[in-house]
C-alpha cells in the first residue's frame, strides 16, 4: 500500500484568515467579516426569500473589486432573471457590458427531453464554464429538484463532493441555491458545502416576516440567530435584530 502525504503550508492556512465581501449589507457582521475564499456555500429557503438575488449581488460586489464572476442557471431563463434585477440599484446592465459579470444557460440543455446529462457530465460542463470564464465568484442557482433532470440521481453525493472539492482547488468562491422544501429535509447539500444559510418568511398580525439564519458556517465564528431581512432598492438588507 502506497501512503500518500499532503504537506499543508503555513501560508496556506494563512489565507483562511481572509475575507471574501458577500455583498450583502449587515450579512458579512453575522459571519465573522465575510466569506471565506475558495469555499463552496449553501443559500436556501422557499421561494420568493430572496436567494436569487442574493446571488446576483454577492457577484456584483465581486464585480466592483474585480473579481469576475459568474451566473449559471440550471432551470431559470437568465434573461428573465436579469429583467427581474433591474429593479435594483445595481447597475447590473454595466457589469454585462463589460462581461465582467456573465450569465449561462444550462436550463435550456438540461430540460430537453431527448438527453439527460448525468452529474459528472452536468458538473464538468460547470467547471468547463468556470475556467473559460476565468471567474473567481460563481453562482448556482438552482439545485432544487435536479435529481428528476439527470440520468443517474443515486450517485448525486459522490459526484457533488468530487464536484466541492474541484472548485476548493480552483479557489472559486461559490454560492449555491436551492429550495427549502421542508424544515427538517437535509439534503446532500447541506452535508457537503462549507456553509448554510437559511431564508425563512413568517406570517405575523397578516404580514410577512422574513429572516436569515446562518445554519453552518466552518471556519468562521458565526451568530445562528435569525436576523430580520428586508427588500429595500439595493437589495436583500441583513438587519441587526430579531424577527419578533
Amino acid at each position: 500500500m502506497v501512503t500518500v502525504k499532503k504537506v499543508v503550508y503555513v501560508g496556506e492556512i494563512l489565507k483562511t484568515l481572509e475575507r471574501v465581501p458577500s455583498g450583502i449589507q449587515g450579512l458579512d457582521e453575522i459571519i465573522g467579516g465575510g466569506f471565506l475564499p475558495g469555499r463552496v456555500y449553501l443559500i436556501t429557503g422557499p421561494p420568493g426569500s430572496g436567494k436569487t438575488t442574493i446571488g446576483v449581488q454577492f457577484l456584483v460586489e465581486g464585480a466592483k473589486n474585480g473579481d469576475k464572476g459568474t451566473f449559471i442557471s440550471l432551470v431559470e431563463n437568465p434573461k428573465i432573471i436579469v429583467q427581474d434585477m433591474l429593479r435594483y440599484n445595481f447597475g447590473l446592465l454595466g457589469y454585462l457590458q463589460s462581461k465582467t459579470i456573465t450569465f449561462h444557460d444550462l436550463g435550456s440543455r438540461l430540460l430537453r427531453t431527448e438527453y439527460r446529462l448525468t452529474w459528472n457530465e452536468l458538473f464538468n460542463t460547470i467547471l468547463q464554464i468556470i475556467d473559460e470564464e476565468g471567474a473567481k465568484r460563481v453562482v448556482i442557482d438552482s439545485f432544487t429538484s435536479m435529481e428528476h433532470l439527470v440520468k443517474d440521481p443515486d450517485n448525486k453525493r459522490w459526484a457533488l463532493g468530487r464536484f466541492i472539492r474541484a472548485l476548493q482547488e480552483l479557489e472559486i468562491t461559490t454560492l449555491i441555491t436551492s429550495e427549502m422544501l421542508q424544515g427538517d429535509a437535509y439534503t446532500d447539500e447541506h452535508y457537503l458545502t462549507d456553509g448554510v444559510i437559511v431564508i425563512h418568511h413568517f406570517m405575523r398580525n397578516y404580514q410577512m416576516v422574513r429572516a436569515i439564519q446562518v445554519l453552518k458556517m466552518h471556519g468562521v465564528p458565526h451568530d445562528s440567530n435569525m436576523k430580520r431581512v428586508r427588500f429595500t432598492d439595493d437589495g436583500v438588507r441583513v438587519y441587526q435584530e430579531a424577527p419578533f
